[in-house]
């Protein structure tokens, strides 16, 4: 699931997910692949970079011989959805950018089989069901005040 890529970069296989699904995704991070000067673990690592509403870092733990990550992502879109944290293992490193790539299936399409780690946490609503359910209602209250 976690490859290496080159220096600093981290790409995350997530499989296949579904489309408006929310899910956590952990997974650890050996030490090594962190890009720091300072050579202890002890240091705790900082979420750096801008806040995304559909990918997020939810918790860091510093365990012994790697970083535990817990991430939130929301599979917003159909087919092929890549979308990037960033982390600093230490103050003095330079940041860490973990890169999450997933196949997402549309609805109706089939219910994927979830990888160890990844974990579905709840469904949002689409903009269209929003949109068909709005004009539904409109529809519905003309209907009926030209039956009154």
């Amino acid at each position: 699931m976690v490859q290496p890529q080159r220096h600093g970069q981290i790409d995350a296989h997530l499989g296949f997910l579904q489309l408006y699904h929310r899910y956590h995704v952990e997974f650890l991070i050996p030490w090594n692949l962190c890009t720091h000067k300072e050579r202890k673990s002890s240091v705790p690592a900082i979420v750096t970079g801008t806040h995304n509403p559909n990918c997020h870092i939810v918790d860091l733990i510093s365990e012994k011989e790697s970083l535990k990550l817990k991430i939130e992502l929301l599979a917003y879109k159909e087919k092929i959805l890549k979308e990037e944290v960033q982390i600093l293992c230490c103050k003095s490193g330079s940041p860490l950018k973990i890169q999450l790539n997933s196949r997402v299936l549309g609805q109706d399409k089939g219910r994927p089989l979830l990888r160890n780690g990844i974990r579905s946490v709840g469904v949002e609503q689409s903009n269209e069901d929003e949109v068909l359910g709005t004009k539904l209602r409109a529809s519905l209250s003309m209907q009926s005040k030209q039956s009154l």
